[in-house]
């Protein structure tokens, strides 16, 4: 795992879930928490599957994926909520 000061925010006004650690639905769990408070948001998840999760994830959902870094097995990525 990496360490936090390894990695870099990618918007510091953004939520952010950080789900490293956290296996499958987890992460997906803990940002649509966080979208509900916020309407953009920073994931973070170390789970192998967490680019799949992520990706059918903003199809079912319209939720926009933006700014997508593999770093290493961490996944950082910006979800911004879908438009009204």
């Amino acid at each position: 795992m990496q360490h936090m000061s390894e990695l870099r925010r990618l918007l510091v006004s953004a939520h952010l879930v950080d789900a490293r650690g956290k296996a499958c639905p987890a992460p997906i769990i803990e940002l649509v928490k966080a979208l509900q408070r916020a309407p953009v948001v920073e994931l973070w998840a170390d789970d192998p599957a967490a680019w799949g999760d992520l990706h059918a994830f903003s199809q079912a959902t319209g939720h926009v994926v933006e700014a997508p870094i593999g770093e290493g097995r961490v996944v950082q990525a910006l979800v911004r909520r879908k438009p009204a």
